[in-house]
């Protein structure tokens, strides 16, 4: 399903704002882990960074699917849940113009916001950021 195809003009309005989403993956056992998030509405669908390694990618590994939430800013008891499955991309360039186009939107200048203290990016495959692909369904 379409994120276009069932959510209202301000319910995008929340999601094209500087807000926290709240991303829920489950362990091998399943018990939900639920982790704040910034994102990004990219069409259709709802762009997350992580890093490679951390522990939303290894829940999505053996179970892709996966919920997405976001409280109304004008209104705590509303809010917009997306229920669907998640893809990781790890290709370097995509990955780093997603990084910044996420952190842009919620007032950064670039992607190194979102790193630890020291931090280094390499260009190479187990230490770059992913890039999760939240698809609804």
């Amino acid at each position: 399903m379409s994120v276009k195809s069932w959510a209202s003009e301000h319910f995008f309005a929340i999601l094209r704002g500087p807000h926290t989403g709240v991303l829920t993956t489950f362990f091998s056992v399943g018990s939900a882990w639920s982790t704040p998030v910034w994102f990004l509405l990219d069409g259709d669908v709802i762009l997350l960074s992580t890093a490679a390694g951390k522990q939303k990618p290894r829940n999505v590994a053996p179970n892709a699917r996966t919920t997405f939430a976001v409280c109304d800013p004008e209104n705590e008891m509303r809010f917009i849940e997306v229920r669907g499955t998640i893809t990781i991309t790890v290709t370097d360039d995509f990955v780093c113009d997603i990084r910044d186009r996420i952190v842009q939107k919620h007032g950064d200048e670039n992607g190194s916001a979102l790193d630890a203290p020291g931090m280094t990016l390499h260009r190479r495959r187990s230490s770059v950021p992913s890039t999760v692909i939240f698809s609804p369904s």
